[in-house]
């Protein structure tokens, strides 16, 4: 069977489009069962457990394999760290988990400090890609 581009390209495509409704999908279903219904995390931990699994192997299979650009991490990082920031501040406050300075200083001393090591690790992957594949300096 002869394989056309055009094919391969349109099956590529259709999967990428894919993942994307099941990612906001499962997103949604996320913040749909925890604000909206008010559910414990132990009674849908099955479909958040998939959602950050799926998230995490395609943000680690992007940068391992150098399919992000390096401009464009640091374009998106100036606004997506700050977002994931204040969201997370967000929900634990109204999750009742702030009630002092303290709680909110050692909430946002804490996601800085694992937002860096994700940073530091998808730097890491990426320099790595880039050394395995002849494109340094």
């Amino acid at each position: 069977m002869v394989r056309d581009e055009r094919i391969s390209q349109a099956r590529r495509r259709i999967a990428a489009n894919g993942f994307g409704i099941w990612y906001i999908l499962l997103l949604g279903m996320l913040i749909y069962r925890q604000f909206y219904v008010g559910q414990p995390l132990n009674e849908y931990w099955d479909i958040a457990l998939t959602f950050f699994i799926g998230t995490l192997y395609v943000t680690i299979a992007s940068f391992a394999q150098g399919a992000v650009y390096e401009t464009l991490i640091i374009r998106q990082g100036k606004l997506t760290v700050p977002g994931i920031l204040i969201t997370i501040v967000v929900v634990i406050y109204f999750k009742g988990g702030i009630n002092t300075v303290v709680d909110l200083l050692m909430v946002v001393t804490s996601a800085l400090l694992t937002l860096s090591v994700l940073g530091l690790l998808f730097y890491y992957l990426y320099q790595r890609w880039e050394k395995k594949s002849d494109l340094t300096d």
